[in-house]
């Protein structure tokens, strides 16, 4: 329904009505058309009628022209609005997907000045920075160092830089130039960027983009593998080293004793298992990294597995005097997994008790079924009763090579990744361990895996 319909009449902005700009519009060329027809009256040139029919055909034609370039320009204002609020729209957008991104970006005017933040970077500082000195949020030298060789018109600089608190991170930086500004940062200050002094040294427009990239975890990761090289190659060349030495005394003075020889023997035999068993452990562990992201699609029945893995201990349990006994419910269901890989988990565990917490003499196998809110789990917990685990202890078993006591685990057989090995199948199976120790009274090692539906 127009407006006319509901009894009211359109009105500008000063509050006039509508017609009125148009008249306003069409004044001038009214006023010349009545002079020129009454000079042509005067003149004689026409009568007066035709010169008052003329001036209403003239002024009729200056109303519709002026009409006309009204509608343009109300077009043009509705566009203008149109296009403001889609910019406006976008540059919300984009603000949001900056907020999104895990890596800290902050903007920096002429004059040392934060511009923008995301919330990475407000995490980054602990607090919004908008409007204040950089130097007052960032302390490191070679930062600021970068974002004042920028600003002075060098080229973008890529850097790390390390912090301490609350936690060690370290971080990628780079620093680039105000020209060299993507143009989807650019989006989220279109105002500033399009300022004449943008660039300028002392301007308040953006001068240079940084972005901060967590890198701690690929740090880790890598002081891991070389932690990890030399570990092993360490484990391995003390073996080595061991039967070279002992294969030189046996061509040298012990060639003719027969004792000796068969000592030394003995020795080298151990070692050479002992390398063995490293090596086995290695491409165990390796292999199963290698498909540590692709599930599992057997399924175990963990009764059986248990036993199978009592059967494989009896013996040295029963040669270092410790009774092992399993106590399971008999409504286990069966769980998703690969037979082997659980094998290996239960006989590490169990295999562990009985090595390291014979001085207890008795090893306890338990199972339940738990029902959590989305999954129903199956637990296995084996507890001995040995001297336990200090607590600084606690967090680092699964490392590889970490020994609580390495001499007694040399002796005892263990390599160090056993459990490191137990964590990498337990991730891929979706499960979960929890260890609890009492200094004098033992260790409990529980898993957790989901049931198959």
């Amino acid at each position: 329904m127009s407006n006319q319909q509901n009894g009211q009449s359109r009105t500008g902005e000063t509050g006039r009505p509508d017609w009125w700009g148009l008249v306003m519009r069409a004044r001038t060329v009214l006023m010349l058309a009545f002079v020129v027809f009454v000079a042509t009256d005067l003149l004689g040139l026409t009568s007066l009628v035709w010169s008052v029919v003329g001036w209403f055909a003239v002024g009729a034609s200056a109303l519709l022209l002026a009409y006309q370039s009204d509608i343009r320009e109300r077009r043009a204002v509705a566009s203008a609005q149109v296009n403001t609020a889609k910019t406006r729209e976008l540059n919300g957008v984009g603000t949001s997907v900056l907020n999104l991104l895990p890596d800290a970006i902050v903007l920096v005017d002429g004059r040392g000045r934060i511009l923008f933040q995301n919330e990475a970077a407000a995490q980054f500082t602990g607090r919004s920075a908008v409007g204040k000195l950089l130097g007052n949020t960032f302390r490191e030298p070679s930062l600021l160092q970068a974002v004042e060789r920028v600003r002075q018109g060098e080229e973008a600089q890529s850097f790390e830089i390390e912090r301490s608190q609350p936690v060690e991170r370290h971080f990628r930086v780079l620093v680039t130039p105000a020209d060299t500004t993507p143009v989807a940062l650019t989006a989220i200050a279109p105002n500033v960027i399009s300022a004449p002094d943008a660039t300028s040294v002392n301007g308040t427009g953006i001068a240079a983009l940084l972005v901060l990239h967590d890198v701690t975890d690929a740090k880790r990761i890598e002081q891991m593998r070389v932690d990890f090289v030399a570990n092993a190659s360490h484990e391995l060349k003390t073996p080595l080293a061991s039967v070279s030495g002992f294969i030189e005394t046996l061509q040298g003075p012990a060639r003719d004793d027969e004792e000796a020889r068969e000592r030394f023997l003995a020795i080298m035999a151990e070692q050479t298992n002992r390398m063995k068993r490293l090596i086995s452990d290695l491409l165990s562990l390796s292999r199963i990294e290698l498909r540590e992201h692709q599930p599992p699609k057997g399924t175990v029945d963990v009764r059986q597995l248990v036993k199978d893995v009592v059967d494989a201990v009896t013996p040295i349990a029963q040669r270092d005097g410790v009774a092992v006994s399993v106590a399971l419910p008999d409504n286990l269901p069966k769980i998703r997994g690969d037979w082997d890989e659980l094998h290996q988990v239960v006989l590490n565990l169990v295999d562990n008790a009985v090595k390291y917490g014979r001085t207890g003499k008795k090893v306890e196998i338990t199972g339940e079924l738990v029902s959590e809110t989305e999954q129903t789990m199956v637990t296995l917990s084996v507890r001995d009763y040995g001297p336990g685990i200090s607590r600084q202890h606690i967090p680092r078993l699964t490392e590889r090579f970490y020994r609580i006591d390495a001499a007694t685990s040399r002796e005892r057989g263990g390599t160090g990744l056993g459990l490191a090995i137990v964590k990498h199948i337990l991730n891929r199976h979706g499960g979960e361990m929890v260890v609890e120790s009492d200094l004098g009274h033992g260790t409990k090692f529980t898993i957790s895996l989901p049931s198959h539906k």
